[in-house]
């Protein structure tokens, strides 16, 4: 038998390719779940930033030179011991933040506004979004608001 005219593969080559192969398609496979998952949660934060970003431009509209009657906002409870228009804004919110098609499950929102901070006649509205039910996560926003109408 004259070793020189042999062609093609052995069986031995053939399964090494095999397992090569698909140890790479194993680890394209990992990193696909893995950017499902991120991608997931980046669109969670995403909708959470923009819940408190509506939040507090509804703040700056409605609350005038009174942003004190936002402090303490709770949607866990129920918007209890709110005025107008704050109420009208906490309960909208709520119902907003607890709507299962947004995909934020179990969300939380609070509101704390803290007068004359970090300047008199100024506020600094900071507003926090916790969701999750197996994880929790959360986002806090911050922004000063002058109290004085111009």
């Amino acid at each position: 038998m004259n070793m020189l005219n042999n062609k093609g593969f052995t069986l031995l080559e053939v399964l090494v390719a095999i397992v090569i192969v698909s140890i790479g398609l194993l680890a394209v496979a990992g990193m696909q779940t893995t950017a499902i998952s991120a991608n997931a949660s980046a669109k969670d934060a995403t909708i959470a930033i923009q819940m408190a970003e509506e939040m507090v431009d509804r703040i700056r509209v409605n609350a005038g030179d009174t942003p004190e009657i936002y402090n303490n906002i709770d949607t866990n409870n129920n918007c209890a011991g709110l005025t107008d228009p704050a109420l009208g804004d906490c309960t909208q919110w709520r119902a907003r933040l607890i709507d299962g098609s947004l995909g934020l499950s179990g969300a939380r929102g609070t509101i704390t506004v803290t007068d004359d901070s970090p300047i008199s006649k100024a506020a600094t509205i900071t507003v926090t979004i916790t969701w999750g039910s197996i994880s929790t996560r959360s986002i806090t926003f911050r922004t000063i608001m002058e109290t004085w109408l111009t």
